[in-house]
């Protein structure tokens, strides 16, 4: 009895992800009435929707059939896959909500003090040994929404290896100076044309590459990471060269970096 009403409330979380997904679906064509809204981006919304519920769909239903009973390995796969995709599908609806409250401007942070070395150190352990971190041995900290902060680190290192054509090497660096704390993430990626570089914050915006036909996601990470790091009133900006890879520069101005007798109270 348990066990099916676990696979109900799964199946029931699918069917409100569905319903926000409409919801979502219906904001964003009201958001661009000013322009045509292309086929290619509705499709891909739907898709990168539809991808996890029938994988989560799928999952559930195999754990709920004979193939699944008394074989522990199996059913920790499918659990794990439903887990993996709710994850994904929860980051998804989650990015497109946050563009929505930064629409309407009531987006609302929660800074807190944050050891910005540690935080990079923490989310660099995703990543395998092609990420190379060059970090001062101070640890600066800052005021920042620790959640958002987060995901934007995750959107850009998630990006850069989205975009290495082959074995990503990526560098992830800090300096201090009398600016501030500048974030930067490099890669040796396949770069980005100059004449696309203004546009890659726009909402549904990809760089196409020949050799990325399956990257996936609809464009909305970087304009997610524009937003986040405008409402901290920081600044972002973007060097590269086609062939030679990306560095996405994060600014922190002084503002925003706390003295030691504020970190110790």
């Amino acid at each position: 009895m348990s066990s099916s009403l676990r696979w109900m409330g799964l199946i029931g979380l699918v069917l409100i992800a569905q319903a926000l997904m409409g919801y979502l679906i219906w904001w964003l064509l009201r958001r661009q009435q000013r322009t045509v809204v292309q086929t290619e981006v509705l499709h891909s919304i739907v898709h990168e929707f539809q991808s996890p519920i029938t994988a989560i769909r799928m999952a559930a239903d195999i754990l709920d059939s004979p193939i699944a009973r008394n074989q522990p390995e199996r059913t920790e796969k499918y659990v794990r896959i439903i887990r993996e995709e709710t994850e994904r599908l929860q980051h998804q609806v989650e990015t497109m909500l946050t563009l929505a409250r930064a629409d309407r401007n009531t987006l609302i942070l929660n800074p807190e003090p944050i050891q910005i070395h540690q935080l990079l150190r923490s989310v660099a352990e995703r990543h395998g040994d092609y990420l190379t971190l060059n970090l001062p041995s101070h640890d600066t900290h800052i005021l920042a929404d620790r959640l958002h902060l987060t995901n934007v680190l995750y959107n850009l290192l998630d990006n850069a290896v989205k975009y290495s054509s082959d074995e990503p090497q990526i560098t992830l660096l800090t300096k201090t100076n009398t600016d501030g704390l500048t974030i930067t993430i490099r890669d040796r990626g396949v770069g980005i044309p100059p004449k696309l570089v203004a546009q890659i914050f726009q909402p549904f915006f990809r760089v196409h590459d020949r050799n990325q036909p399956s990257v996936k996601g609809f464009g909305l990470g970087l304009s997610y990471v524009q937003r986040i790091i405008q409402s901290h009133n920081w600044t972002i900006w973007v060097k590269s060269e086609v062939g030679q890879g990306s560095e996405f520069m994060i600014q922190v101005p002084p503002s925003s970096l706390l003295s030691p007798n504020e970190t110790a109270s």
